[in-house]
């Protein structure tokens, strides 16, 4: 307990039974968490279970860098004990009087045992809830968010494992069919996935048989041979022994504290099998219910969250990577160092942003930039040797040329104080039918989701109304960028066409496999201009030669 803020174990004075709120951190804000309302064997054990799940919470919302800290409340059932109607409310009761003593401190939502009509009645005694019901103006049951967010995370992996964030074709072994796991199960059917399923009751059989699924035992299905193993279910999964038998290529699932003991993060690395943390795979649920109900954004803005998943994944992968680390190494040191900026004395002031037209001795950032947002999101498309390789030195000679020889394109940077937030490169009437030609668009990570993108992507699209014959402008992105795509159609472009990839610099080397890529079109930039509002960015005339 002594890593927690605080911890609160109240009997309550309806239902005489042990109501716990661990508090685990709020450096990044208050605190939020699930009910658990569950049997054990002595009411210890949900102490325990209240500590461990509470930081996790922690670390949840830190790696998907949301303002909230980690908690959790444990409501510990004897063994045996069932809650009639009148009982039942009774202990909702207590829990809310637990709550609201601690005076916005920590906010509760739905975990097991409790569901968005049990978060109504905490409501009313405490504002401090989430996930009520839809029509009481909550967010609702959170489980078919958790199951997108476990997808995006499942599509991240597949492209670093096969080179596509398609899971069409690929074999997976869905490990429990509760909410989140038929949510799931049912979203990776309607993908293509071959399924093999299991639950621990037998009637949920029904639920593989509707999606033509393979049935196995509990028993057996984590060394089933399939792609990816999902955890749906309740924890401890992974043991020493089940990690020894199992025969994938990944484990990513929804399913919370899956290893039975830190060390099997470690066996699973040494096998070659990409574990990618719980907490991670996991968080859309809450992700979206704290987004909308207690951060107040926008219902779409939460599901960009949700759909954050993959990038928060694909950058969790290369970090380990690069670093020789697990994935969950990885992932505990960006919580901690989110942690620690967040405890500092002070907070560094936003930096303002300056938009310019860029010039030869920007070549060498730019290139850098480049280089290493290639090196996180084309992995799987363009080969590993060069995107570990040449990839810097490669950038560095396009953009030499590009910056210091005369041509009908522009490029405008974002710089803050710390130097080069990101840049759009534009070429003027590339094609006869769709126009201009962005050719890149790159942001540093720290700025992603800022607004950053759609900033720049105004200031191309005004650079195409002054300097183009026509106002129409076009891109490609790779096929397997599907949170790119998602920006581009929220920007209003059109996908027209499927093309492979032409390999940098023209070698087919540095290419993995036959990647695609789409182009997207918009035939008025003028509309995309206005969107930014025109802040008078020059970009530099520069004429054919």
């Amino acid at each position: 307990m002594l890593d927690h803020e605080q911890v609160a174990i109240h009997t309550g004075r309806r239902s005489r039974l042990p109501v716990i709120v661990a508090v685990h951190s709020t450096a990044l804000g208050p605190a939020a968490g699930g009910l658990r309302l569950w049997r054990y064997p002595d009411w210890r054990d949900g102490l325990t279970d209240a500590l461990r799940l509470s930081a996790a919470m922690t670390s949840k919302f830190a790696v998907a860098g949301l303002p909230s800290g980690g908690g959790k409340a444990v409501v510990a059932l004897p063994e045996g004990r069932e809650l009639d109607a009148g009982r039942r409310r009774d202990v909702l009761h207590d829990v809310a009087d637990v709550i609201a003593s601690l005076g916005g401190v920590y906010a509760t939502g739905p975990d097991v045992g409790t569901s968005p009509d049990d978060m109504a009645l905490i409501g009313e005694t405490t504002p401090h809830v989430f996930c009520r019901p839809a029509h009481l103006g909550g967010s609702g049951d959170s489980s078919p968010h958790t199951a997108r967010g476990t997808l995006a995370a499942l599509r991240a992996v597949n492209r670093r494992l096969y080179g596509t964030s398609s899971l069409s074709g690929r074999a997976l072994a869905v490990v429990g069919l509760g909410r989140v796991g038929a949510g799931l199960a049912r979203l990776l059917a309607a993908e293509g996935a071959v399924l093999t399923v299991t639950d621990i009751d037998p009637d949920k059989q029904k639920i593989g048989d509707e999606l033509g699924a393979v049935w196995r035992s509990p028993d057996e299905i984590l060394a089933a041979d399939v792609d990816i193993v999902v955890p749906a279910a309740l924890g401890s999964t992974l043991t020493r022994r089940t990690a020894t038998d199992l025969r994938c290529r990944a484990v990513v699932g929804p399913a919370n504290n899956q290893l039975a003991t830190p060390d099997v993060a470690d066996l699973l690395h040494r096998r070659g099998i990409i574990w990618v943390p719980d907490y991670v795979a996991s968080a859309g649920g809450v992700i979206n219910a704290i987004s909308t109900e207690l951060h107040r954004v926008s219902a779409d803005e939460a599901r960009a969250r949700v759909r954050a998943i993959e990038d928060t994944v694909d950058d969790l992968l290369d970090t380990a990577q690069r670093h020789g680390q697990t994935p969950a190494q990885a992932a505990s040191e960006l919580a901690r160092r989110r942690l620690r900026a967040a405890s500092g004395p002070t907070s560094a002031p936003p930096t303002s942003l300056r938009f310019r037209a860029a010039g030869p001795d920007d070549a060498e950032k730019v290139a850098l930039l480049h280089a290493d947002s290639w090196r996180r999101y084309y992995r799987g498309a363009y080969s590993d040797a060069f995107l570990d390789g040449d990839v810097e030195a490669d950038r560095r000679s396009v953009w030499s040329s590009r910056l210091s020889v005369p041509s009908s394109s522009a490029t405008v940077v974002a710089e803050e104080d710390t130097g080069l937030a990101g840049f759009v490169h534009v070429v003027f009437d590339e094609d006869g039918r769709w126009g201009s030609l962005v050719d890149n668009l790159h942001v540093t990570q720290h700025r992603r989701r800022t607004g950053l993108g759609t900033a720049l992507f105004s200031r191309a699209a005004e650079a195409v109304v002054e300097r183009g014959r026509g106002n129409a402008m076009y891109l490609w992105v790779l096929e397997q960028n599907t949170a790119a795509q998602e920006f581009y159609r929220a920007m209003g472009g059109t996908c027209v066409e499927k093309t492979p990839v032409s390999p940098p610099g023209g070698m087919a080397s540095r290419l993995a496999g036959s990647p695609a890529m789409l182009r997207f079109t918009w035939p008025d930039a003028s509309l995309l201009a206005q969107t930014g509002g025109r802040q008078g960015v020059q970009t530099t005339r520069r004429s054919t030669p």
